[in-house]
């Protein structure tokens, strides 16, 4: 089975998007991942209110955090760093735009094209938008182009992932570590999360990688994405992040979805 180059979640996205893209789509990817390797940890608090009961996510920065950490999960866990201790999402989104502009491209500028660049998956040029602005932006290499027919190829492949969970969990298991970080750009896989914590934790393949294992290699340590605790995901949890997310101004807005 075909395995990607070991790209985070927002990694994998921008790479598929270029050479448009939506940066705060890349920042709500990029902290998920992180919560889910357990860099990050997401708390609900719920809050009576007068017609139903509110839940406020918070996310905070694990307190038996490994260091070093690679240059883009190092520099979300910085933004949220700058967002304790109460780390609600909307103050999170405040630090993102201190640290990457008001329009957050610089996560695309500063952080991941920077990081698809050092894999040689990506390259900088100049753009026209509408024939006239010219933009800084980033486009793929052959390689990138060639890992990006292989990331469409492998979340096809995950989208069974439901089918294997009860007869063949150690395939469900193989499915999750071919794709790496980027299955969480498989949004049908989100309500069977917590089954599919279950099929990593459970599997006997001799192929586990600890969540606290880093490979710092040439390009600046990789996460096995195969280690990671899906179970501390559930429905309720993601609707109240992507709440908090959009609560906060982290909607598409002004952002755009062609300005990396």
């Amino acid at each position: 089975m075909q395995t990607t180059a070991g790209l985070s979640a927002p990694e994998a996205y921008l790479l598929m998007s270029l050479p448009g893209c939506v940066p705060s789509k890349a920042l709500k990817l990029g902290f998920m991942g992180l919560v889910a390797q357990g860099i990050l940890q997401l708390d609900i608090e719920d809050r009576a209110g007068l017609i139903r009961t509110r839940h406020i996510p918070h996310l905070r920065v694990a307190a038996d955090l490994l260091t070093p950490l690679p240059p883009v999960a190092a520099s979300y866990v910085k933004v949220v760093r700058g967002a304790e201790p109460q780390g609600l999402i909307k103050d999170v989104l405040a630090q993102c735009r201190r640290e990457y502009g008001g329009n957050l491209l610089g996560v695309m500028r500063t952080c991941l094209g920077p990081a698809l660049m050092a894999r040689g998956l990506a390259e900088p040029y100049r753009r026209r938008i509408l024939g006239v602005f010219s933009a800084h932006s980033f486009r793929r290499t052959p390689a990138g182009e060639s890992e990006k027919i292989k990331l469409e190829g492998l979340m096809r492949d995950a989208r069974s992932i439901p089918d294997y969970l009860d007869r063949d969990p150690a395939q469900a298991a193989a499915l999750v570590a071919a794709l790496g970080g980027a299955i969480l750009l498989v949004e049908e896989l989100r309500p069977h999360y917590r089954a599919l914590g279950l099929a990593l934790r459970d599997r006997d393949t001799g192929g586990y990688v600890d969540a606290t294992s880093w490979d710092t290699g040439d390009h600046g340590g990789l996460f096995d994405f195969s280690g990671v605790d899906f179970s501390c995901f559930d429905s309720g949890a993601f609707d109240s992040f992507d709440a908090g997310f959009s609560d906060g101004g982290g909607g598409d807005g002004d952002s755009g979805s062609s300005g990396c």
